[in-house]
């Protein structure tokens, strides 16, 4: 089995809301969905606390494991919502009140606003499933694992940046991340200034508002 991940509170919906007709039993494993994590739908196994069945429309703890741990790496934090389902329909909720995967634990020194792509102003999501289309997911996949590895990328600017000179190529998106990586001001510097090193687009701006006038 699985290592527990974290404890959870859940609340399982009646059968006339969820759809499921049947109790469940302990090792129940469920889609996950986190709350402001729409893009990434992963299991976990509940284990529950002192009963081995659940009756729907009742409460119960459980312990959880999760399949998408690599991408939940720092991510986690105690009273975190979740929603759990089978396929369409959603059979519950549950919140974290205990994380035992130190690799999960959130940073609590990390505003959520600026760590969690999904919280950012929204031309920058609109900008990014405009460029992206049918590659959008995967677009926000990658920008939300360049947020989580390092506190100095989290920024509106840095971001704006990262998705102009994507240039709507996914291929291209991921090779300006590592470049940013490396050394995020230069990335600052091709996105804002042109080859005589004046400046014309500003990206602390919105996607829109982001062009510099000049001045006669």
């Amino acid at each position: 089995m699985k290592q527990t991940d974290f404890i959870a509170e859940l609340e399982f919906l009646p059968k006339e809301q969820s759809g499921r007709k049947s109790p469940v039993s302990s090792g129940y494993r469920p889609h996950i969905e986190f709350n402001n994590y729409p893009e990434y739908l992963t299991s976990g196994q509940q284990t529950y606390i002192g009963q081995e069945i659940v009756e729907l429309g009742t409460n119960v703890k459980a312990e959880i494991a999760i399949l998408g741990v690599d991408y939940f790496l720092k991510r986690l934090f105690e009273n975190m919502e979740f929603k759990f389902s089978e396929g369409p329909h959603i059979i519950g909720t549950g919140k974290i009140i205990e994380i035992l995967n130190n690799d999960l634990i959130s940073e609590k020194d990390i505003d959520q606003k600026f760590f969690n792509l999904n919280l950012y102003p929204s031309d920058i999501k609109n900008q990014l499933k405009y460029d992206y289309g049918y590659n959008y997911v995967d677009a926000l996949r990658i920008i939300q694992q360049f947020l989580i590895s390092n506190k100095a990328f989290h920024n509106h600017r840095i971001i704006r940046a990262i998705i102009f000179l994507g240039n709507k190529e996914f291929y291209h998106l991921k090779k300006i991340i590592e470049q940013a990586k490396t050394d995020w001001r230069d990335v600052l510097l091709l996105a804002e200034y042109d080859k005589n090193e004046k400046r014309i687009r500003d990206f602390n701006c919105e996607f829109g508002k982001e062009k510099i006038k000049t001045s006669r």
